[in-house]
């Protein structure tokens, strides 16, 4: 069956910037790799795109701008399962940064299972978390944060990793000494785990 690993892009950059790691990812064919343009233009950088705004960094303008993504990107789904002939646990979500932070939020919201959420260097604060009313959910979640990173504290990644075993929730936790706000060999090592019995 057809697989299908969708990438969504951090603040301020596009899809352009996570497509390059297909070629760093094993996972049996067919595969199809899809990494979208964010919606909205960012508000920071001209030439890059943003799946809600980020101006406050407040609980309401989190929620506010997640609740709106939410929608945006349940469509996208909708049309790739359409287009795709696929069903939601043949589909991967690899989110970065802000693009992270959407894909916890909308897994952890949805009726239907993912294969898995991939979480790089993003994650969700507690104050988030803690708001959500979770459903029954069998998607699998990897989270993986640089210890080093000065743009988003490895704390939430801890934080959403408490979250997800007090739910009972799959999850694992993976942690860098050496990484920033990026993406390490050891990010893609974890992900060809995740990926080496999904047939």
């Amino acid at each position: 069956m057809k697989k299908i690993v969708l990438f969504l892009h951090g603040y301020g950059s596009n899809g352009n910037d996570l497509i390059s790691l297909k070629e760093y990812i094993s996972v049996a064919k067919p595969v199809e790799f899809i990494s979208p343009n964010a919606p909205e233009p960012c508000e920071l950088n001209f030439f890059g795109y943003q799946w809600f705004t980020l101006k406050e960094r407040s609980f309401e303008e989190l929620t506010l701008g997640l609740k709106s993504a939410f929608n945006y990107l349940d469509d996208m789904i909708k049309n790739i399962i359409d287009r795709h002939s696929v069903k939601s646990d043949q589909i991967s979500i690899i989110g970065f940064s802000q693009g992270s932070m959407l894909a916890t939020y909308y897994a952890l919201l949805k009726e239907t299972d993912f294969h898995s959420i991939v979480s790089l260097s993003g994650s969700l604060p507690e104050s988030i978390l803690e708001s959500l009313t979770i459903l029954e959910n069998n998607t699998k979640y990897l989270i993986f944060h640089g210890r080093l990173d000065d743009v988003v504290s490895y704390q939430q990644a801890l934080q959403t990793h408490q979250f997800l075993e007090s739910k009972n929730i799959k999850n694992k936790l993976v942690l860098d000494n050496d990484c920033q706000h990026s993406i390490s060999s050891l990010a893609i090592e974890e992900i060809n785990l995740l990926y080496q019995d999904w047939l």
